[in-house]
């Protein structure tokens, strides 16, 4: 994992987002182009009650499955760096990093990431393993994201924002769907879908997906990984209930390297030895909405998971039960209001990879390890919000979430306060303050990371330690905005923030228990704050019936500093989160060339400026690494004779980039390096 904490400021303008509970948008999928733009769509993810976009105070954003589809990416991690605001880089082929508005790196946890309402965080430490996570993109409705804290709603870790994958209902997904993939970089995919009615009352869909992809391109090293699931949907959709269940599993095989050191902390030698990371999930979710009576509903989901993980940088198993609850009441036709609560059990076990159990003398070459067996968890929360209209122009939303976490024993407030004007029809400005927190972690409290780094014609050994005593992380974040949605085809988003990260998390040098003569101790300390501000930019413009162009920029900026007087702290470590300047653009080009025919043109740039130099403690000055800024193209050919014909597409990615490109501190030059893949798919 990479904890040098890159960050970004972005944010997603333009569109819109939508929940969890019982997402009912078929009816969308055959709208107009008026009546999709922002002024008519429903959504729900801000206030968990469907609203128009038009009237929501906050920056939100739908991707739609035309635009995944035709943009050829190959994961949904990949689909993402399609939402204005999101940075989206590789690790490996894999595996990627995906953020908003700063800290980019693998244990990235300030953004809720859900899929069709079930939260896709690991207990351990609240983020998401994007690795895991896939489906059919064929049957991904669309991916609707709301921007900034959502924390008033959706409780920790919802603070940079929340993303929701909502999958297509079983009624449309009738019949069947195959697809494969195959390209130069010995990247591949088969994917199988088939819905059915069940019997006069039920419809059903189930599939599975395949891939195989090497971790860089020419290694030996494959990553497998499998996904498969079922969709249960009633045919009457007055009655709103799914049943959803499914599981997913990943495997590759590798040589493990163990260090071995002499008595007195020099390097001896090193082994190595076949091994493997093997991880698998399983999941059922049920979701249920009810009209109570003609001015109040109620929505309740309950849904379970078991994980279970060998990787050396995340071993385990986690079991998690959640069940949520949530009442929507129309007081009047100017006033609603929203509340509920919830409660979330998990069960987490450790025993497989024990802190007690590490041999310092003849360490793997990485690995987590931790200082408790099992831990048993709970997050009870409740919140309330109200949206008051003063008539057809101008309306205040207050709201709060109280949650309790029983893992540190504490208890957090997430209140938010946000004001919409609406001067005329197609223009709308909001403004807003909120408050969101961080859910505690057990990677932070209870394990250690550990490492072996070569210098010179010697190996060393780095510890990251955990912190039992640390605060949860908050941010309270300001915003303003800006959209604008007529009918001339063209539409824009504008958002303005600036945030304050307080009890951020990072490691300096502790040499206060050093158990061996070759190790380096970090130690974990919450002693610093970082000031984030940014400006998010997004449009969309019809040109005519065939041709459609998608634009985004963002730009942040990001200054740590240290705040307390931890032994352990430092300025110098405040100075990893430092960025001056960073700038996120994408254009997405979609062109029907004829009935058969379609060309799309994606054009990918990102420029991240850090500081000239870092000063050691000592007053020395270091000069940072830089990184030119990349432009990179993708490209999609695509035919189909006809809707009875498969679908063909070619596509090549990077286009030119023989030899990659570094983006910047958490990049690799050899994962953006260009690629040819052709994928064929047919419905029928």
């Amino acid at each position: 994992m990479i904890y040098r904490q890159t960050c970004l400021g972005l944010a997603l303008l333009g569109a819109y987002s939508a929940q969890a509970q019982d997402i009912h948008l078929d009816e969308l999928l055959n709208m107009s182009l008026e009546e999709l733009s922002m002024l008519d769509v429903q959504i729900e993810t801000a206030t968990k009650t469907s609203e128009k976009l038009a009237d929501i105070p906050s920056s939100v954003y739908v991707l739609s499955n035309e635009r995944i589809m035709r943009s050829g990416v190959k994961s949904i991690a990949e689909a993402l760096m399609l939402v204005p605001g999101i940075k989206v880089t590789k690790f490996n082929e894999g595996s990627w990093f995906v953020s908003s508005r700063g800290f980019h790196d693998g244990l990235y946890n300030k953004m809720l990431v859900m899929m069709d309402g079930r939260s896709l965080f690991s207990p351990v430490y609240g983020g998401t393993y994007w690795a895991d996570i896939d489906y059919i993109l064929a049957d991904i409705d669309r991916i609707e994201v709301l921007k900034g804290p959502g924390g008033t709603i959706w409780g920790g870790n919802a603070v940079n924002g929340v993303v929701n994958i909502i999958t297509k209902s079983a009624e449309e997904t009738q019949g069947s769907y195959v697809s494969g993939l195959a390209s130069n970089s010995d990247n591949y995919q088969v994917s199988a879908r088939h819905g059915l009615a069940l019997n006069d009352e039920l419809f059903a869909r189930a599939y599975y997906k395949y891939k195989e992809v090497p971790e860089y391109q020419g290694s030996d090293v494959l990553l497998k990984h499998q996904s498969a699931g079922v969709v249960i949907e009633p045919f009457d959709h007055m009655q709103r209930w799914s049943l959803r269940f499914g599981g997913e599993q990943s495997r590759s095989d590798f040589q493990a390297y163990t260090i071995h050191y002499n008595s007195d902390g020099t390097w001896n030698d090193f082994s190595s030895a076949p091994s493997s990371n093997e991880s698998h999930s399983f999941y059922t979710q049920f979701n249920h909405q009810l009209d109570i009576n003609n001015q109040t509903s109620l929505a309740y989901s309950l849904w379970g998971e078991y994980n279970e993980d060998s990787a050396l940088d995340a071993p385990g198993s986690y079991t998690t039960l959640d069940f949520d609850a949530t009442v929507n009441s129309a007081l009047s036709d100017s006033h609603k209001v929203t509340f509920g609560g919830g409660i979330r059990y998990m069960h987490l076990d450790f025993s497989s990879s024990q802190l007690s159990d590490v041999d310092w003398y003849e360490p793997d070459y990485y690995r987590r390890a931790y200082d408790i067996e099992t831990a048993n968890d709970y997050i009870i929360n409740t919140f309330a919000q109200s949206t008051k209209w003063w008539g057809e122009q101008v309306s205040l939303t207050l709201g709060a979430k109280v949650e309790h976490f029983t893992q540190n024993n504490s208890t957090e407030l997430s209140p938010q306060l946000r004001l919409l004007y609406k001067p005329v029809q197609a223009h709308t400005l909001w403004g807003g303050v909120s408050r969101a927190v961080v859910a505690p972690s057990y990677m932070d409290s209870n394990s250690a990371y550990f490492f072996n780094s070569y210098a010179g014609d010697q190996y060393y050994l780095d510890i990251y330690k955990p912190n039992p005593d640390l605060k949860n992380e908050d941010v309270v974040t300001a915003e303003i905005g800006y959209r604008y949605s007529g009918f001339s085809g063209f539409e824009v988003d504008a958002t303005l923030y600036a945030s304050e990260h307080n009890n951020i998390k990072s490691h300096s040098y502790d040499d206060s228990d050093i158990p061996a003569p070759h190790i380096y101790v970090g130690r974990l300390s919450d002693d610093y704050r970082a000031q984030t501000y940014g400006l998010e930019l997004g449009a969309t413009l019809q040109m005519n019936e065939s041709l459609t162009g998608y634009l985004s920029y963002a730009y942040a900026s990001l200054k740590g500093e240290r705040i307390g007087d931890d032994p352990t702290s430092s300025e110098l470590t405040a100075s990893y989160y430092d960025i001056d300047s960073e700038h996120i653009a994408t254009a997405q080009l979609l062109w029907d060339v004829s009935n058969a025919i379609q060309l799309d043109i994606l054009a990918k740039y990102i420029n991240v400026n850090y500081p000239d130099y870092w000063q050691a403690d000592n007053g020395t000055k270091y000069p940072w690494a830089s990184y030119d800024h990349s432009l990179a193209f993708d490209a999609r050919l695509a035919w189909q004779m006809s809707q009875r014909y498969p679908l063909v597409e070619l596509i090549a990615e990077n286009i030119g980039k023989h030899h990659g490109y570094r983006a910047e501190m958490t990049s690799k030059k050899v994962v953006n390096q260009q690629s040819v893949f052709v994928r064929l798919s047919h419905e029928f």
